[in-house]
């Protein structure tokens, strides 16, 4: 039986000692003779009776490893999974993976699985449908946390804090904590404050969001998020604090030379805009099409500051959705409590 172990000393293979870049001949010593195949960008070796393979960039030198749990059907994949034991700081890997979730290292942007780093190399899981379908193991330092500053609530927005509290307690009674979507984080740092709450030298995030996102903040992830709003059918997911600015830009690209601009049917006793999108209006939940749900801070007269416009990128609709981000999620907890949840569907079809 193939047996892998990394501790605090090293990894090893079959008792072999690896490190990377890791030598051929040395995989060979600790895993036998294997299939070779090359590809454009890369040498491939496959242990086909072991479950393993190692990709290579030279042909030389093995840059990572994979440790497949179910039979692809890539020519260059192993032909059978991985039946042996891998060993973690002294625990079964997948047993130490239960009890140590909360350790896990997102690698990139929108990893929803992450890595365990331990003595200079990743145990990246890669997941489908919440399986974990093989591992990717690699050299990569484990990068030292800065230390942040909490941020604290100001006093004025101080009825945020039950207000997002009653809104995951209802999120948590539809959707597990351990879906692969839910992607609450800590509230945003002082330090997250400064570098990203000016968008323009005269345009910054409003206050009342910078002290939402000081409750509580989430992960981006590609496919889709738990923490939504559904509005008008159609749900609008959270932006990550840190992603605020490259959205709003993203607005931005959209304005028209004045020539060119289409006749717009808006309430504009209300809503300020003479183009796309007032660039005051600042976005902070995303339909993923082009749509947003936009936090006011330049309305017209008879408008409030604050209120919710919801921004419809191919009819150009803008409508009023909520008076304000409190009133929003108020709403939001209404259409949870009455069991409009029908925006959880697929997520919850992907529960973990």
């Amino acid at each position: 039986m193939t047996k892998l172990e990394l501790s605090k000393t090293g990894f090893q293979i079959n008792n072999t000692n690896i490190e990377f870049p890791i030598d051929i001949s040395v995989l060979k010593q600790a895993l036998g003779d294997c299939r070779y195949i090359k590809k454009q960008y890369n040498h491939i070796y496959t242990w086909d009776d072991k479950g393993i393979m190692a990709f290579s960039k030279e042909g030389k030198e093995v840059e990572s490893l994979a440790i497949e749990f179910e039979v692809r059907e890539y020519d260059y994949c192993a032909k059978s999974i991985f039946t042996g034991e891998f060993i973690f700081d002294g625990q079964e890997l997948f047993q130490y993976y239960e009890n140590n979730k909360n350790q896990l290292v997102k690698l990139f942007k929108g990893d929803r699985s992450g890595a365990f780093i331990l003595n200079g190399i990743s145990v990246w899981f890669d997941k489908e449908d919440g399986k974990i379908t093989s591992l990717s193991i690699s050299a990569r330092e484990e990068e030292e946390k800065p230390q942040k500053t909490k941020a604290i609530v100001d006093e004025e927005f101080k009825l945020l804090e039950p207000l997002w509290q009653e809104w995951i307690s209802e999120i948590n009674k539809i959707v597990s904590t351990n879906n692969a979507y839910y992607n609450l984080t800590d509230g945003i740092s002082t330090e997250d404050i400064q570098e990203h709450s000016t968008l323009e030298d005269d345009i910054k995030i409003p206050s009342a969001l910078v002290n939402f996102y000081k409750i509580q903040n989430v992960d981006y992830d590609p496919v889709t998020s738990v923490f939504q709003f559904g509005v008008n059918n159609w749900s609008y997911e959270l932006i990550p604090f840190e992603d605020i600015a490259e959205e709003w830009n993203s607005i931005q690209e959209l304005q028209f030379d004045e020539d060119d601009l289409p006749e717009q049917e808006i309430d504009f006793e209300k809503i300020n805009t003479n183009n796309y999108a007032n660039p005051k209006w600042i976005p902070f939940a995303t339909g993923r099409n082009g749509d947003y749900l936009l936090f006011d801070t330049d309305p017209a007269s008879k408008g409030k500051y604050g209120q919710i416009i919801e921004l419809q990128n191919e009819s150009w609709d803008r409508n009023i959705v909520a008076d304000s981000l409190e009133e929003l999620i108020h709403n939001e907890i209404n259409n949870l409590k009455s069991g409009k949840i029908e925006h959880f569907d697929f997520i919850v079809g992907k529960e973990s």
